[in-house]
């Protein structure tokens, strides 16, 4: 009868985690997707030139529309939760004889790279 008593406590304890860590996971979900939306806000007003020897080289990056998120638990009370956020940026690049030109376009694409972010679930909220 113990066993069975102790079983039944495992078990109800099991489903408040699982029941817990689904919630939590929807509330990253959306927690990403504002934070990729504010990311791509401000992004594309943000191009930036440098000169060297008469080369000019204007840049911007952009963010692809995809991500992936994931959460894993700690056994940290105080933030029980990491959110692992990742996404790729794509970074577009023109080079020119002046400044002007540069910033004009048109602009490729130079580079792409994985950006991995890393968010604590901190007082019952993803905090940034």
């Amino acid at each position: 009868m113990k066993k069975l008593i102790v079983l039944v406590i495992l078990l109800s304890c099991t489903v408040a985690f699982a029941a817990d860590d689904t919630e939590v996971h929807k509330n990253f979900q959306n927690f990403c997707k504002e934070w990729v939306s504010i990311i791509k806000k401000n992004k594309p007003n943000q191009v930036f030139c440098k000169g060297n020897k008469g080369v000019y080289i204007a840049e911007y990056s952009t963010l692809t529309d995809q991500h992936d998120a994931a959460i894993k638990r700690t056994v940290v009370k105080k933030t029980p939760y990491i959110g692992i956020l990742k996404y790729r940026e794509k970074i577009f690049k023109c080079s020119a004889a002046t400044r002007e030109r540069a910033l004009a376009g048109p602009f490729t694409v130079a580079n792409e790279r994985l950006v991995t972010e890393l968010f604590v679930y901190q007082d019952g909220k993803w905090q940034w």
